[in-house]
């Protein structure tokens, strides 16, 4: 089993998808414990099991303090079979699974709409052995707003899918086709090539319908490595595809792009290991609405896919509507080091800006965006040669740009906090 305690606090927030600043501040404990188990039939053929509970209870809250309250609801977080070995040639996982797929930035998280609670799939997933050291992973996901394979009365409704908060539900289905090629033929020149087809359903949230997606994104990863102490990553991405056209609104196409560039100097023969990475990520932004327009234009504003998750920051995922991430220019220096045995330390920061200046905002600079992580262990082999404990210590500040609108004194900069707890055994 594990256990995942995180006390969190934030201040001085943005409204999603706006420029204004909410001045309220918001603190709450959370608690999630998972148990699982593997049976193994013959070597080449298993099955796997997860159970998942979380639950939390809230000081401050914007919304009802009533939310998410013991017991909360139990989940089957993964419920898979592994057939491996196929003809020498292939590994086939079918069922409920988590799927990360390079560094994340495409596929990482198949349920985005319920944040760090569950990151699931309900897949088919085949790895098919290419040569000696490449292969390329095939998936089918199926990913429904609802799910039924649980036991308990939520007093809060997890929409899995949620863009927008529905009443109760935003009835968004998501589907998708993948093929993600990991090429490491070339020594230090490890390549990645994908093709992923997605397809977001009609949904809704509490008095409007927004239209469904239907589209493409290409994309292909670059890692070449110079040297023991340096290397680079580029990550470029395009989509295209067709947004639905509804009563009142008409057809959309779409053509949207991402690009990540980075250089990391590391040192680890220096104490401390210590790394330095320069990075920009560009996300196209559209000055036109996400959700719907009145011309019909190209939508030119990034999908992140199933990467709404909080993978460059918490107070900047708060810039939109369930971790969507888009229209973002984000260049940046991250550092880190490990001043002792398991313990890291990670800071990150730079100014963010808006691709393209939307929901009427008066200039494309957001802000100055910071974090400080220290990941730290605390007990080990707890029963025997099992079981450890491990914390970390997050922060994270924005010094707001002329993007929002801060009068207050006290909205210039927004806070988050977290303290962390994990266990396992």
């Amino acid at each position: 089993m594990d256990v995942r305690f995180r006390y969190e606090y934030k201040d001085n927030w943005m409204d999603k998808g706006k420029t204004s600043i909410d001045t309220t501040y918001e603190d709450y404990a959370r608690l999630r414990t998972r148990v699982w188990g593997r049976a193994d039939f013959t070597e080449d053929l298993t099955a796997y099991l997860r159970l998942g509970n979380e639950f939390r209870d809230y000081r401050n809250s914007t919304g009802s303090k009533h939310k998410n309250e013991f017991p909360d609801e139990g989940y089957i977080d993964n419920l898979y079979l592994d057939v491996k070995n196929i003809r020498d040639r292939v590994d086939l996982r079918i069922g409920r699974q988590n799927i990360k797929e390079g560094r994340g930035r495409m596929i990482s998280d198949g349920t985005g709409g319920d944040g760090t609670r569950t990151e699931y799939f309900d897949a088919i997933l085949a790895t098919v052995k290419l040569m000696e050291r490449s292969d390329v992973d095939l998936m089918a996901v199926w990913n429904r707003y609802r799910d039924d394979w649980t036991l308990g009365n939520p007093h809060d409704i997890y929409d899995q899918t949620k863009i927008k908060s529905g009443s109760p539900y935003s009835k968004m289905h998501e589907k998708a086709l993948m093929a993600y090629m990991h090429y490491n033929e070339i020594e230090d020149f490890p390549m990645e090539f994908y093709w992923i087809w997605k397809q977001e359903t009609r949904f809704y949230d509490k008095e409007t319908r927004y239209p469904g997606r239907n589209f493409h994104t290409f994309g292909t990863c670059l890692m070449p490595r110079f040297s023991d102490t340096l290397s680079a990553e580029l990550e470029s991405a395009l989509q295209l595809g067709q947004i639905d056209g509804q009563s009142g609104m008409e057809g959309r196409n779409i053509a949207a792009w991402m690009t990540y560039a980075g250089v990391t100097y590391a040192r680890d023969d220096w104490a401390g290991k210590p790394r330095l990475t320069g990075a920009l990520l560009y996300l196209s932004g559209d000055d036109d609405s996400f959700y719907k327009t009145a011309d019909g234009g190209t939508a030119t504003g990034w999908n992140p896919l199933f990467n709404r998750t909080d993978s460059e920051g918490h107070i900047s995922a708060g810039m939109y509507d369930s971790y969507r991430w888009s229209n973002l220019v984000y260049p940046h220096l991250e550092t880190a080091v490990q001043p002792r045995a398991k313990h890291k330390v990670r800071v990150q920061a730079g100014p963010m800006y808006a691709a393209e200046k939307d929901n009427g905002a008066r200039d494309a600079y957001r802000g100055l965006f910071a974090l400080c992580r220290y990941d730290f262990p605390l007990l080990s082999k707890i029963f025997g040669k099992r079981g450890e404990l491990k914390g970390a210590v997050i922060g994270e500040l924005m010094a707001y740009g002329d993007y929002y609108e801060h009068e207050a004194a006290d909205a210039d900069v927004g806070t988050w906090l977290r303290i962390e707890i994990n266990g396992k055994f």
